[in-house]
């Protein structure tokens, strides 16, 4: 089973609410290794509005890359919501861009990356992501 982080927004339509709560680090980590070779979902970033409204998926891209890996964005990825910093919209359903991460054949140890996600209305989160390689 992996971490999932999947947040929404419990006010205005932003990102920020993606952000850990006061007192957390801001780096997402996956609770199971990665298999290098094998594709594994890390995060799913999807925008709800005040009301928990689905908002149009952010726009999302590398902003540091991995280095033992590459990274995929899959839009159109439905998630339940299990992390809010404001603790709203937590059992919803919504649907946004999963990032996806490929360990490279021969990779070992652990890999880090941050991902900048940016909705329509122009808020920005970036997140910060670290997978262990499994051996």
């Amino acid at each position: 089973m992996l971490l999932t982080l999947e947040g929404c927004s419990g006010q205005t339509p932003n990102l920020a609410a993606l952000q850990p709560a006061a007192g957390a680090t801001d780096t997402a980590v996956r609770s199971e290794p990665v298999v290098p070779g094998r594709r594994a979902r890390v995060f799913i970033f999807a925008g709800l509005g005040d009301k928990c409204e689905q908002l149009p998926a952010p726009e999302v891209s590398i902003v540091v890359p991995p280095s033992k890996g590459d990274i995929a964005f899959v839009p159109g990825q439905e998630t339940t919501i299990q992390y809010s910093a404001k603790g709203t919209c937590l059992g919803q359903k919504a649907t946004g861009t999963a990032v996806y991460y490929t360990a490279w054949v021969a990779a070992q140890g652990v890999d880090r990356f941050s991902i900048t996600a940016k909705l329509a209305s122009g808020e920005t989160v970036t997140r910060s992501f670290e997978v262990a390689i499994a051996e």
